[in-house]
């Protein structure tokens, strides 16, 4: 089956619990988020989502996202959702620093239905120095799939 894979920039962002951050500033290459210390919140990138490509219903392979983290931040869950069904979750990650290309396989490769959600989960720590050290900055999330001859 022929591979697809589509992008979405960061730029797209929604915040689940935008009082605990302290910034969000959508930029040219990323979007920046600094957090409050000690807090957590969701990140949301709903990706526009083929589900039928001439007659033929795709599956998702895995997910794509490029971020970096400063010190005092992680992402520490990536959850997928399609419509309002988990169908993959990592979960109890540390993911800190430069993470330009890192990938996320979902299991059994199901069926796209209702459209895609790919969910950080980030933290961060309470004994951060500043809000700099808290800052996370997301380039983009994207989608692998598959489907057709």
């Amino acid at each position: 089956m022929p591979q697809r894979t589509i992008w979405m920039h960061g730029t797209n962002m929604q915040v689940e619990y935008p009082g605990r951050l302290t910034s969000v500033r959508a930029t040219g290459p990323f979007v920046r988020i600094e957090g409050a210390r000690g807090q957590n919140t969701w990140l949301h990138f709903p990706l526009p989502t083929p589900v039928l490509v001439d007659g033929d219903r795709m599956h998702i392979e895995r997910t794509y996202v490029s971020f970096r983290t400063r010190d005092h931040a992680k992402v520490h869950e990536v959850i997928v959702y399609d419509g309002e069904s988990r169908i993959a979750e990592h979960m109890d990650l540390d993911l800190r620093g430069d993470h330009l290309d890192a990938k996320f396989d979902v299991p059994g490769h199901p069926e796209i239905n209702k459209g895609i959600n790919v969910t950080l989960g980030v933290s961060f720590d309470d004994e951060a120095p500043d809000v700099r050290s808290m800052q996370i900055e997301v380039i983009g999330v994207g989608l692998e799939y598959s489907g057709g001859e």
